[in-house]
């Protein structure tokens, strides 16, 4: 098993933007990605005036297959 960390320094009352792109950051990594199989996903946040982000995403390489139709030809 693996783990890939990901973390963003957001200053408060920016959550929206910040919350976005940090969305962009992980999902962009997972399509980087298809074929891992996720085990587990960890996330916390801390801070007063400036909030750190930290998502830990736990899976397993080589382990999902990858999503395509079907075989119909002729069968």
């Amino acid at each position: 098993m693996k783990v890939k960390l990901f973390w963003k320094n957001a200053p408060v009352g920016h959550g929206e933007k910040n919350a976005h792109t940090f969305e962009e950051e992980i999902n962009a990594w997972l399509g980087e990605h298809p074929r891992i199989k996720i085990v587990d996903v960890r996330q916390s946040s801390s801070g007063e005036t400036m909030f750190l982000w930290f998502v830990s995403v736990w899976y397993a390489e080589g382990a999902a297959e990858p999503s395509a139709a079907p075989d119909r030809g002729g069968r």
